[in-house]
């Protein structure tokens, strides 16, 4: 009869925490708060599933001779795997930084994930990608499958763009606009992006632009996201 309750409750927690998953997705409209919960419920399912085997050890042996026994074991295979999960990250962060000299800047590539190191955690580090993205990988994951490539000397320089406005266009419209969508701009980094009106020939005006990226690649996105604003006012 113990094993029966025993394996009866391990069914209700498990499709339990499915369902309430389930509600939270399809019926929490306000992001915060679904967010929250989502990030709140795999901690109190853990939590549960814990206390769930040490019930379950004293329902199954709780009048046998090694019951204190099997308790101690199960109380060091916890703590062993805690600490492993909060450590591992940490010791291999500490590895590779002394073995590869990691810093912000360097390329790397790996079978899964590529890109420039933007900064360095302490159990983990952040990519970001030719698409702006920020990519945050475990140092564990990376032991054994990092591959650095030294970034090229491109990607130092400042990148420029000119582009002439249209007859009628303000100037100072666009030059506003435009710095305005270059700092929300995931791929521009320090120093600030310099955005100038200059005359053309003729009457005419042009807007230049001075700016960096994380790699030389991105100065192609973000050109053409600066003719699209200029283009579109």
């Amino acid at each position: 009869m113990n094993w029966l309750a025993f394996i009866l409750t391990g069914f209700i927690l498990f499709f339990l925490f499915r369902l309430l998953m389930r509600i939270c997705k399809a019926f929490m409209k306000k992001k915060t708060l679904r967010e929250g919960t989502m990030a709140l419920l795999p901690m109190v399912e853990l939590v549960l599933w814990v206390a769930y085997a040490f019930w379950g050890a004293y329902i199954l042996f709780g009048g046998h001779l090694y019951y204190d026994l099997i308790i101690v074991v199960m109380m060091v295979l916890l703590v062993a795997a805690l600490a492993w999960f909060l450590f591992r990250d940490l010791l291999a962060g500490v590895l590779l930084k002394a073995e590869k000299a990691l810093e912000p800047g360097q390329m790397i590539k790996t079978p899964f994930v590529e890109g420039k190191i933007k900064a360095l955690g302490s159990r983990s580090l952040e990519l970001i990608n030719d698409d702006g993205e920020i990519v945050r990988v475990p140092y564990a994951r990376l032991s054994n499958e990092l591959l650095i490539v030294p970034p090229g000397n491109d990607d130092f320089l400042p990148h420029h763009v000119e582009v002439p406005l249209a007859p009628g266009q303000s100037p100072e419209k666009v030059q506003a606009l435009v710095k305005k969508r270059l700092l929300a701009m995931p791929w521009i980094i320090d120093p600030e992006p310099v955005v100038k009106v200059v005359k053309t020939a003729g009457s005419g005006y042009a807007v230049h632009v001075t700016f960096h990226t994380y790699v030389g690649s991105q100065a192609v996105i973000v050109e053409e996201k600066i003719k699209a604003v200029a283009g579109n006012l």
